[in-house]
């Protein structure tokens, strides 16, 4: 890579109409939209980009563009990857686009490129440490968010691995590629490899491996003068005779004959990526009326086209089923509710004996009734998992300071049975089928790792038919499911029953052949759950044996593993919903960043990241009361992960939740840190900024930081400032602006702790104080529309959310 001459890095070319552009380097190549409509095609699909759209371009595919009068550009960005295992076969590459595979960083990646082709027009006025701070910021988000690592899987269909292969072949076939290496990967024989390639592609793979070299070598013999025998090397053949015969053979010409004939008539540019001298005044021209009427913090949305938008799916852990029977906790659950924040709240251990005891073959529904008559009067869906887990309270991944065992009746199947459907009638009795329809049930399949910690380890062993198996196994699991799952069935039909609570951090590598298993079996679930925690895992050095990697600072990780399993779902198409039962950015309740202002955006970002992806998504968890113990007996504040504190302050977290619920259920424009709804004729704008976690975090390995200190471990963020115009209005008139907001400098519970006192207990009338003092800001604004325009001003600081609400008032 050069640094004297950016322009050596990158190549910006202005695409004509009906242009074919295929690219055989190692370069990342975007096409982008800077005015008009772009329609790509390649291999029989279409895909339209218009005005500041872009489409990053696969290695030595072929697209045909039809553009227009429109200017579009391609982008091709030097690029360089580091292989730190070239023994092990596989394939990287770019891919997105702003249209169809939509990401949170679309708006950055295309303010880059905006930025780029501007940068270019006017080259000879712009400083190049200034076109390498957008070149690398534009190399950094393409590498963070768009950058896939591809290795050949031994447990794919057969049409996955010849796709596989055939992607391996098209973005590596300029290197030494055998046969024999593949097919080891792939655990099959050559011979079969072969016969299943020709068979799904048409071709054998050594005849697609020499087409795909011939591509590139009539490329370069038309577009460049490089030698004969330097473009064959380039394209990955190693022996000069045996390529000018297989060349010959296949264009019935010599190479050098190939190259007169092609070049007949044509003229060659000395500079083939220089823009026409009129082209680039008018370009330039371009970019000076965008300037005057537009810039970088400037945004223009037009409200009256939306999508559907189901943004519904909100559930609140509520926790050990016995902390219901709880008044305090109670009463928080109802103040939760007041804003209907949570359609379902998901409650565990339900079934241990001393809350639902059992006396021969009698059963005590007392307290069993109270803590259900709890989630209903506050107007939430219960949603049961009837696993056999009790309640930790965790200081470390290694240190539990509570414990609270499950007590298992009987593990007997017939037993279990009887518990599952004696409960179900007796809620059916008492709540009506049509209520009960709607509940939600998870059958969690024991986790080895948890029952260790409490041990309790015989949990997991049934008594079956044919003698004892071990459900924590997925093979065992399965068969345990199916049972129960009929069983609910025969009585509740329409009832949700789905499962089984995986974490994507330690059991994700056997995930593939779990559900491949159980879409072969009967009885299917209806969802499939599972839990995300990210970061602890490294703080305490917390490694499972079979995990790949037990670290992890991705800024998008919840995105991205709900995006690999979504996608995985899709492939084996077990037509199942995918529920995110829990996720939190740390799994312990000793933590300060749970009290933070970070939480707000953090909830947000990921929530807003992944509606699209899941069909219901669980945040860990309601309240701190639930967590307490000796030793935060007189403390408000100690890292608890609710979203409301011990004695029902709300948290941020809270709000985050109460401005997705205000939002409407048509979406007219999602980026990252912003999204606008409209409910009716009321509109919606919500915004945040996120900063993300240091490495001062994650490196922490003695807790030093605490209530006073806790912002060290974030990301030194700058403050964010945007002019954002709404247009499209249907009426004119006065409208009424109602913005709410909160943050690390306004309403935030820790902040208002820190300035009351430096000490951690507070009696009854501080707690109201601070009842009152942690809740958003209120503004009203009133803006006059005349020409359809709405215009806001808004300041964001590092970890402060914002809710607009907008509504035509009468004259």
């Amino acid at each position: 890579m050069k640094l004297i001459n950016p322009w050596e890095n990158i190549k910006i070319e202005k695409i004509g109409n009906k242009e074919v552009i295929q690219n055989f380097d190692d370069d990342i190549h975007l096409l982008y939209v800077l005015v008009g409509e772009l329609s790509v095609e390649s291999e029989g699909s279409y895909l339209t980009l218009q005005k500041d759209d872009f489409f990053i371009l696969h290695k030595s595919k072929s697209y045909t563009c039809h553009t227009g009068d429109s200017k579009v550009f391609q982008l091709s960005l030097q690029y360089f990857y580091s292989e730190e295992d070239e023994s092990d076969p596989y394939s990287y590459y770019f891919t997105g686009d702003s249209v169809k595979n939509t990401h949170s960083s679309d708006m950055q990646v295309t303010y880059l490129l905006n930025q780029l082709v501007e940068l270019y027009i006017f080259k000879e006025q712009k400083r190049i440490s200034e076109i390498f701070e957008v070149y690398f910021n534009l190399i950094n988000t393409l590498e963070k968010k768009y950058f896939v690592k591809v290795q050949l899987e031994s447990d794919r269909s057969i049409k996955q691995k010849v796709e596989e292969v055939k992607f391996y072949i098209d973005n590596n076939f300029d290197k030494e590629i055998r046969l024999s290496d593949l097919a080891g990967k792939l655990f099959v024989s050559e011979q079969y490899l072969s016969k299943l390639f020709s068979n799904e592609i048409g071709l054998s793979l050594s005849e697609y491996l020499i087409r795909k070299r011939l591509e590139k070598v009539r490329k370069d013999l038309f577009e460049t003068e490089k030698s004969v025998t330097n473009i064959a090397f380039s394209a990955g053949f190693s022996n000069i005779n045996s390529f000018n015969r297989l060349f010959k053979k296949y264009q019935g010409l010599t190479p050098s004959e190939y190259r007169r004939e092609s070049k007949k008539g044509i003229e060659i540019q000395s500079s083939p990526f220089a823009i026409p001298n009129e082209e680039l005044t008018d370009l330039q021209k371009y970019f000076v009326e965008e300037e005057e009427g537009n810039s970088a913090d400037k945004l223009k949305i037009d409200v009256s086209e939306s999508e559907d938008f189901d943004y519904d799916k909100y559930l609140i852990n509520l926790g050990y089923a016995g902390d219901l029977l709880h008044t305090s906790f109670a009463q928080q659950i109802r103040y939760t509710q007041e804003q209907n924040a949570f359609r379902y709240g998901r409650i565990w251990g339900l079934f241990n004996n001393v809350l639902f005891e059992q006396v021969g073959d009698e059963f005590d529904f007392t307290k069993v009734d109270e803590i259900l008559q709890t989630v209903l009067d506050a107007g939430m869906i219960p949603f049961l998992e009837l696993g056999f887990k009790g309640k930790l309270i965790h200081e470390t991944h290694t240190k539990i300071i509570k414990k609270e065992p499950f007590e298992l009746k009987t593990n007997r199947m017939d037993g279990i049975l009887l518990r599952f459907t004696t409960f179900l009638n007796h809620c059916i009795d008492k709540y009506g089928d049509e209520e009960v329809s709607k509940w939600i049930i998870e059958i969690w399949k024991p986790n080895a790792l948890v029952l260790k910690n409490t041990d309790q380890e015989q949990l997991s062993l049934i008594e079956m038919g044919d003698g004892q198996v071990d459900i924590s196994q997925y093979p065992h699991y399965i068969r345990y499911f199916s049972k129960i799952s009929e069983s609910i069935k025969r009585i509740v039909p329409g009832m949700q029953v789905g499962g089984c609570g995986l974490s994507l951090d330690i059991e994700r590598g056997d995930m593939r052949n779990f559900l491949r298993k159980w879409k072969q079996e009967k009885v299917k679930p209806d969802f499939i759950s599972i839990g995300i925690y990210p970061i602890d895992e490294i703080k305490h050095g917390y490694v499972v044996e079979k995990r790949a990697n037990p670290i992890s600072h991705d800024e998008d990780y919840m995105l991205n593993k709900i995006k690999d399993i979504r996608t995985l779902l899709d492939e084996l198409d077990l037509g199942t919903k995918l529920y995110v039962t829990e996720f939190n950015v740390t799994i312990l309740n000793r933590e300060i960043v749970n009290d933070t202002a970070f939480k707000g955006a953090y909830i947000l970002k990921n929530i807003l990241s992944i509606l699209s992806y899941c069909d219901l998504i669980g945040y860990w968890q309601l309240s701190d009361l639930t967590v307490t113990s000796f030793d935060t007996a007189k403390k408000e504040i100690f890292g608890g992960a609710g979203i409301l504190s011990k004695n029902g302050v709300p948290k941020i977290g809270y709000y985050a939740f109460k401005f997705l619920k205000k939002l409407g259920p048509k979406r007219i424009f999602a980026s990252e840190n912003l999204i606008v709804t409209r409910k009716e004729k009321q509109y919606q704008l919500l915004c945040y900024h996120y900063s993300h976690l240091n490495a001062t975090y994650y490196y922490d390995t003695i807790g030093g930081f605490h209530k006073n200190n806790a912002y060290a471990i974030f990301d030194n963020e700058q403050p964010i400032d945007w002019t954002i115009e709404l247009n499209g209005f249907e009426a004119a008139g006065k409208y009424r602006i109602t913005k709410y907001s909160i943050g690390k400098n306004n309403g935030n519970f820790l902040e208002e702790v820190n300035a009351i006192s430096q000490i951690d207990h507070f009696d009854k009338e501080m707690i109201q104080y601070l009842k009152q003092k942690c809740v958003p800001k209120i503004e009203i604004l009133t803006q006059i529309i005349s020409d359809d325009k709405l215009v806001l001003e808004i300041h964001l600081s590092p970890y402060d959310i914002c809710l607009f609400d907008i509504q035509k008032v009468s004259d």
